[in-house]
């Protein structure tokens, strides 16, 4: 049982370190989520990108939304299109 705890507690540090040295800013091209735990991978400037870690997004990330995600900075700001109603998301 420990050595769950410890695969999940090593593998959870890993996904917010690759979270961490992500920088992302554009228009959401295409998303999809996981079934599992509803994940988002996003296309955004051509580029795909699953944003894991411990955000819970709760399927609110749309093609059109415009994205933002600083290197080194832990919170993802999402900019709903059509209303511009600007959403953030952080630990």
């Amino acid at each position: 049982m420990a050595a769950v705890m410890l695969f999940f507690l090593i593998m959870g540090k890993i996904v917010d370190r690759r979270s961490l040295n992500l920088s992302l800013q554009g228009v959401v091209q295409k998303v999809e989520y996981s079934q599992n735990k509803g994940t988002p991978t996003v296309t955004v400037n051509n580029e795909t990108y699953s944003l894991s870690g411990p955000f819970d997004f709760n399927y609110s990330i749309g093609v059109g939304d415009t994205i933002f995600k600083k290197k080194g900075e832990q919170i993802f700001k999402i900019i709903k299109k059509g209303s511009g109603k600007t959403i953030d998301f952080h630990e």
